[in-house]
């Protein structure tokens, strides 16, 4: 039995979905079905029912799942204990962010009072991010809305507003505000489904009371947005964004009703022993963005 097929089981046991979980570990879902097949065939039973293109997991994977989760929680925290131990754990912080014009100040501001600090800053996929978090490969995340998983731990940092994008020579662009009702019946180019910004524009469009017509779905917000400037369709930024430099073909609308706001956090696993380093520096973010606007 391989590590590698644990870490594939427990991805795909969490999602349920085979091609979900290949395109999360970013691998072929032929390769993973492959992983899978090797691990039950090793355990002795399936740990999965399967009909169709549903997966679910069993009574025996159920069972393998539990023990295997805190297996590897185990074997990771060992692994960094003993590196500290050794004294051969780097200064170091690994930590996913959002495209936020305030980040360049916090880490300034950090590296000023650890000049030997080594910060590596990814901008990954939210639930991409959300398994590295949890198998300890970074260390924190800056993103919006609490994670729903019991060993993430999730802390309010500050709210920002939400504006509405509109193309330059789109109707709507004759104005400095609007009412999210007056776009029900315009095309939204909006994050992927299972991307934290994504749950924000739902909350918005219930609020609002509409189901919005969907032209396009991604992950990568800068990519969203030049759709937009392209004047594809309309879509949603926020205030502390610094992709509104590149919208020279976009105008930037408040939305007046209803209150579209955001509330952006840290969020670490609570299960796994942090470096001196990276709790310093998780503590000089909490109180350094806290509050800002």
């Amino acid at each position: 039995m391989q590590l590698t097929q644990i870490e594939y089981f427990l991805m795909v046991a969490r999602l349920e979905h085979m091609s979900k979980a290949a395109l999360e570990l970013e691998i072929s879902q032929s390769s993973l079905s492959k992983t899978i097949a090797r691990l039950e065939e090793n355990i002795g039973v399936p740990l999965f029912d399967r009909k169709g293109k549903s997966i679910r997991l069993n009574e025996y994977g159920r069972m393998f799942y539990e023990k295997a989760e805190k297996a590897l929680d185990d074997l990771y925290e060992a692994k960094t204990e003993i590196q500290e131990l050794a004294n051969i754990r780097e200064d170091s912080v690994a930590i996913n962010v959002m495209n936020s014009k305030l980040l360049p100040k916090l880490f300034f501001n950090f590296y000023k009072k650890r000049p030997n600090v080594k910060i590596r800053q990814y901008v990954l996929p939210d639930k991409l991010a959300q398994q590295k978090l949890i198998y300890g490969e970074i260390d924190l995340m800056i993103v919006i809305n609490p994670i729903a998983d019991r060993r993430i731990e999730w802390v309010p940092l500050f709210t920002e507003e939400i504006f509405l994008v509109v193309p330059k020579n789109h109707p709507l662009a004759v104005k400095e505000s609007v009412s999210l009702i007056e776009t029900k019946d315009e095309l939204f180019i909006l994050s992927e489904t299972e991307q934290n910004f994504r749950a924000t524009e739902n909350q918005l469009f219930e609020k609002a009371g509409f189901t919005p017509q969907i032209a396009f779905e991604g992950e990568d917000l800068s990519i969203i947005l030049q759709l937009v400037n392209e004047g594809k369709g309309i879509s949603f930024i926020f205030k502390n964004s610094f992709l509104d430099q590149y919208l020279d073909n976009a105008k930037i609308l408040k939305i007046s009703d209803p209150e579209c706001f955001q509330t952006v956090g840290i969020a670490w696993n609570k299960n796994r022993k942090s470096s001196f380093v990276v709790n310093s520096f998780r503590d000089f973010t909490i109180n350094f963005l806290s509050d800002k606007k």
